[in-house]
């Protein structure tokens, strides 16, 4: 009967095996949310330059189109 509560008391004294997992788990969890947070400022970056790109050919074609109707107006 010693041995019984002797080898409890040594359970007692060892980390437990569900917090190492709980412990696995958080960490897991940490690095996901640091590449979910990674990947979400990647991807509004991306949707940022391409808002400028569409910008800047927005105003390059609006040049050309004003350049365009000039020429027209005075061949007419």
């Amino acid at each position: 009967m010693t041995r019984l509560f002797a080898s409890l008391r040594g359970i007692e004294a060892r980390p437990s095996h569900g917090r190492a997992r709980r412990d696995a788990a958080a960490g897991r969890l940490r690095a996901a949310r640091t590449t979910f947070d990674l990947s979400v400022l990647a991807l509004r970056k991306a949707a940022l330059d391409h808002v400028d790109l569409q910008d800047l050919a927005s105003t390059a074609l609006r040049a050309n189109l004003t350049r365009l109707a000039e020429r027209i107006g005075a061949d007419a």
